[in-house]
């Protein structure tokens, strides 16, 4: 599972971060909400822990935004803004929990935990014609096909996963590469091929459209992709 950590005060965006890969999350991290938003438009996040003072804008305002736009992910308010009328505030904008600072890490990690293990799995139906139903779950990276899970290795996921997230819009191969460094850091563009090449064998050749000149783009209904 993957988490973003968003604050603009590195010593504790970097210690949030530290601690909560220790706990066995893979972990990113962003210093601003423009920063965030491109993580979240490009990864699959099981959750978001979220600072409300940023430096190019409220945290509150972009929470907002990403709940108007769909983003379901559960996000954790960490932010100094403790009052009762301001954790309201964030309840009611869509964080699914708020931890006032300053915090004890071990009540971050179990309100963390929790608040991804209650969410509702976020599946992905992917609608491909003839070959048949795909879906992507957000939350554990699983895929299904007509109802029955579908093994395929971690790099697999990691690249439908950073698909899947791009809504329809094309998906360079520079950055599928960027984003399996951890799992593959002999990573190609050849690599990146292969990979694509076997999610169509497996889950149907209409699954991943080529985008000449521009990468790799997953084939949602127009009604729900991003253009």
């Amino acid at each position: 599972m993957r988490v973003l950590v968003v604050d603009d005060d590195s010593s504790l965006r970097e210690g949030v971060a530290a601690l909560i890969q220790e706990s066995g999350f893979d972990v990113e991290t962003a210093d601003s909400g423009d920063a965030a938003d491109s993580w979240v438009r490009a990864v699959p996040f099981s959750g978001v822990v979220l600072d409300l003072g940023l430096p190019d804008g409220d945290g509150l305002a972009l929470l907002r935004q990403w709940r108007r736009r769909g983003l379901a992910v559960p996000i954790l308010v960490l932010s100094a803004r403790g009052t009762p009328d301001e954790r309201a505030d964030g309840l009611e904008a869509g964080a699914n929990d708020y931890l006032p600072k300053p915090f004890h890490g071990r009540e971050l990690l179990a309100r963390l935990r929790r608040m991804i293990q209650g969410s509702t799995p976020l599946i992905e139906p992917l609608r491909l014609g003839t070959d048949g139903d795909v879906a992507f779950d957000l939350v554990d990276e699983s895929v299904f096909r007509d109802g029955q899970p579908v093994a395929i290795s971690r790099t697999l996921r990691r690249v439908l996963g950073v698909l899947v997230a791009a809504r329809g819009r094309a998906v360079s191969k520079a950055h599928l590469m960027d984003q399996v460094r951890d799992l593959e850091a002999a990573a190609s563009e050849n690599a990146v091929e292969q990979w694509v090449r076997r999610l169509r064998q497996r889950l149907g050749q209409s699954l991943i459209l080529t985008v000449p000149g521009q990468g790799y783009a997953i084939n949602l209904p127009a009604e729900r992709a991003i253009r």
